[in-house]
């Protein structure tokens, strides 16, 4: 454990170490601390007390960290323990075993304010196999900061040597896994922190998916590792705080559209926000994504057309904190209007509601199964009837382009083609349109959900029996019909009407309780 300081030295930081009696010192930092931990095992990235968390204190003299063999849910904040940055810890209970590693991560690293440590399934699965995470996605760079995630060499768990090796894998970047035991990573403040571990481990199960179906994905070369690299630096970032960028990182730098002033927004009053059911329903929207698991943390985005443009998720808002005046409106001339920035993918929104008429919802996402095909660049073809959902015989994969750019939207849109609703992104993730933000999702949940079977069909060693042209092309034309009454279907065509999904015959209104249905 760490050494006890003795009694001259408790004495010199008696704001820091009473055994409380009175004012517990740092007291919103510990419940900080323990909140995040109670998080971390919401959010699935730990189990029991396997895992721990810490904070520098303001000032920067020690660190507050979880105690050891206390569970989170009975943690209380005395319990949370000071460590100094001499090694001595302070008061009544023993600091988690892992300490060495926390400690040696604010020695080394001043930018370091928090740090979470956890034993998270996927991470863990590639740490026993001793490998890292190439950068199969962008996101790599955007949650390391750098072109990979490495795994440390292996050492004894609570030792010297661990930190050791820790250090010396982790280098410049923000996370590290461990062979044979988990994964570690540091950020400013506890919520960027605990957003890079659950990132962490999303990009970890996105590389397991990937490696199932028994070949390694598409891993992006350096020089667009380096392009990313300089994007992340200006993401949700405002001109006036990029004043100190290179030549290369001006030049990738996140591009944001033309502001507009708020101006000639039509039926709103003093005081009310534009749009403001639309705006409520793209939130409300974005966190079903995530509660369904096909979306995590601020990857991913959506928006809805409304009269004059579009309302899109801003740039950087995590969505559980998101208010409709930070869902920003969009015109059709490329231009945001008011305080937020747009998300940094706006143009692929932009691009569909101009493109086509008939999109008036639109969802992205990074889902696990569409980013780890996407991470091959395959498709998914129609292995099965529900590919017709998505408007045409395959769901197809567009080419890879940088992420946030005009070139990655032109190659969405030749990847939708005239009829496909969904397509996934290389390297990337997944998009789909639909005539409301409702079905827009549900296409979105089934995009997954088929990549998902696809991908289990794949992992057995074998392709699965894919369905000829003819046999979707008559799937198309049930799924045309589906849920649609007889007047509905005056402008089919005659094969569409020969295939159309067939109801039972219509017998009359519907039957009160107390009625039997007539008899025969």
């Amino acid at each position: 454990g760490a050494r006890h300081s003795d009694q001259e030295a408790m004495a010199k930081e008696d704001a820091v170490v009473a055994d409380v009696e009175g004012p517990i010192p740092y007291l919103e930092l510990r419940k900080q601390v323990i909140e995040t931990c109670l998080q971390m095992n919401r959010m699935g990235i730990n189990p029991g007390t396997s895992g721990n968390v810490s904070a520098r204190v303001p000032g920067g003299k020690g660190f507050l960290v979880t105690a050891s063999g206390i569970s989170h849910e009975q943690m209380r904040p005395e319990q949370v323990v000071y460590v100094d940055l001499e090694g001595g810890y302070y008061g009544k209970f023993l600091p988690s075993s892992e300490w060495r590693m926390h400690y040696d991560i604010y020695r080394n690293i001043p930018e370091a304010l928090a740090v979470v440590y956890a034993h998270a399934t996927y991470g863990t699965a590639l740490a026993s196999q001793r490998r890292g995470i190439p950068a199969f996605h962008y996101m790599v760079a955007a949650v390391a900061g750098g072109k990979e995630i490495r795994c440390a060499n292996y050492a004894s768990c609570g030792t010297q040597e661990l930190s050791y090796e820790m250090l010396a894998a982790l280098g410049p970047r923000k996370s590290v896994l461990m062979a044979n035991h988990g994964m570690i990573c540091h950020g400013p403040t506890l919520e960027k922190a605990l957003w890079v571990a659950n990132e962490t481990e999303c990009l970890a199960r996105q590389y397991v998916c990937a490696m199932s179906i028994g070949s390694a994905p598409v891993v992006l070369p350096d020089e667009e590792i380096d392009v990313m690299l300089a994007k992340f630096k200006t993401y949700g970032k405002k001109p006036s705080e990029l004043q100190d960028l290179s030549d290369f990182e001006r030049k990738h730098a996140i591009s944001a559209p033309p502001r507009q002033d708020v101006v000639g927004l039509s039926g709103t009053g003093a005081g009310e926000v534009p749009f403001a059911e639309a705006r409520r329903k793209v939130i409300e929207t974005c966190l079903k994504m995530e509660a369904m698991g096909i979306n995590q943390g601020t990857s991913g985005n959506a928006s809805c057309r409304v009269p004059g443009g579009f309302v899109v998720t801003a740039s950087g808002v995590p969505y559980d904190k998101m208010r409709p005046d930070q869902v920003v409106f969009m015109d059709l001339e490329g231009n945001f209007h008011g305080e937020f920035q747009p998300s940094s993918e706006w143009r692929m929104h932009y691009d569909i509601y101009k493109s086509v008429p008939q999109a008036e919802a639109v969802v992205h996402a990074h889902p696990t199964y569409c980013t780890a095909l996407s991470s091959h660049r395959r498709h998914i073809p129609g292995f099965h009837h529900m590919v017709a959902a998505a408007g045409a015989r395959a769901i197809p994969c567009a080419e890879y382009a940088t992420f946030g750019t005009q070139e990655l939207s032109d190659s969405l849109l030749t990847a939708l083609g005239e009829s496909s609703k969904s397509a996934l992104l290389a390297n990337h993730g997944m998009i789909c349109y639909g005539p409301d933000l409702d079905k827009a999702l549900w296409l979105a949940n089934v995009t997954e959900c088929l990549a998902k079977q696809y991908i289990c069909a794949l992992s057995t060693g074998l392709e699965p029996v894919v369905l000829p042209d003819a046999e979707m092309d008559v799937l198309l034309a049930k799924i045309k019909t589906y849920g649609k009454r007889p007047r509905e279907m005056e402008k089919l065509s005659d094969f569409e009407r020969k295939h159309s999904v067939k109801a039972p015959r219509f017998a009359g209104p519907m039957l009160c309780g107390c009625c039997a249905p007539p008899s025969s």
